[in-house]
């Protein structure tokens, strides 16, 4: 019996030794609240890679070999549907590659059918009224959201979901000002509505990710009282996140300029812990170290001493639709800055317990 006994507790043990989970804490409807998840200290560094549709994780394997340091967090995009119109199912293997690996994975989970990348005429990928909010409200995809809520809840293990993402803007279909866009509220009730249904099928390891793009001071005196109307409040959002770039059409504005404005009007409503969820800069032709010198300015400098709610700083590894090229490899001294960002002791936080 005492044999018996012993084994049952060496394979219990094991069995904690090869999975992570967050830590338990409050919950408030079902679902749990970020804020016992956050690092305790340091900024957990995150990545987005493309890659094909194996999810082997062979591409995070090259990423860790050439930074030197595994992330902490990585995430892949998908849509609602494929082009044809059919559903795109939970996939459990798109996480896996990273959860095995002691990386918390983040889906971000577009309401389209397909990519607008995938589009040549690039207002045809807007124009996909049946994603609009109303749509969402009235339930026309509510079959779909809740066979992913159930397959999510299915598989156990933590991860964070990125929907609706950069609604303040006009480039996708669930964005402001297209497909009859235009009354916040509707946005704050097609949010609610979709966590909803993820509450009701018990997907309590799903964290929602709120995340607008980035508005620079002008905008936010514009635009920030709608802004802040189509936050969903803190009780229906896990983590809020920004994404922003430094480019030639910004004039390769700072990391400061890009999020600091828009990082304190969040912070004044949200108490939620920050996603930096995309961030990139491209290299400016006029200066080979403009790049480098960026990343370690606004990551060494910047993030800790200016956005300290930011918990999870993200790199957006890919040449985007418009071919701007934010991977880090465009040249040996972005990679070397990437480097030091990762081995410094600022950036050692995790998210896993």
């Amino acid at each position: 019996m005492r044999k018996i006994v012993l084994v049952l507790v060496l394979l219990l043990t094991l069995l904690v030794l090869t999975t992570f989970s967050f830590p338990a804490i409050p919950v408030t409807n079902s679902v749990a609240l970020a804020a016992g998840v956050v690092p305790s200290s340091g900024i957990a560094v995150g990545i987005y890679l493309p890659q094909n549709n194996t999810y082997n994780g062979s591409a995070i394997d090259r990423y860790t070999k050439e930074a030197g340091k595994k992330p902490a967090f990585a995430w892949l995009a998908m849509t609602w549907q494929y082009l044809d119109g059919s559903y795109w199912q939970f996939n459990p293997q798109m996480l896996e590659q990273f959860r095995t690996r002691g990386i918390v994975p983040g889906l971000n989970w577009d309401p389209s059918k397909g990519s607008t990348e995938s589009y040549t005429d690039r207002q045809k990928a807007i124009n996909q009224p049946d994603f609009s909010w109303k749509q969402i409200i009235l339930g026309r995809h509510d079959a779909y959201i809740t066979r992913f809520a159930q397959a999510a809840a299915a598989y156990h293990y933590p991860f964070l979901l990125r929907v609706l993402h950069e609604m303040n803007g006009n480039w996708y279909p669930w964005g402001y000002g297209v497909n009859g866009n235009t009354n916040p509220a509707d946005f704050v009730t097609a949010w609610t509505h979709i966590v909803d249904i993820f509450r009701k099928e018990n997907a309590t390891n799903v964290q929602f990710v709120w995340c607008p793009s980035v508005l620079n001071p002008n905008q936010i005196r514009k635009y920030g009282a709608a802004f802040k109307q189509a936050y969903p409040g803190d009780n229906y959002v896990d983590w809020v996140a920004l994404d922003g770039y430094s480019n030639a059409e910004n004039g390769w504005w700072s990391l400061q300029d890009a999020f600091k404005p828009s990082y304190d009007f969040i912070t004044s409503f949200s108490g939620r812990p920050m996603i930096l969820f995309e961030v990139g800069s491209t290299e400016n032709p006029a200066d080979p170290m403009a790049k480098a010198n960026w990343i370690t300015q606004g990551f060494l400098t910047t993030i800790p001493n200016q956005l300290p709610r930011v918990k999870v700083a993200a790199w957006f590894n890919l040449v985007d639709g418009s071919g701007r090229d934010y991977r880090l490899q465009t040249s040996p001294n972005a990679i070397a800055a990437w480097k030091q960002v990762v081995a410094s002791p600022l950036y050692q936080g995790s998210l896993i317990k």
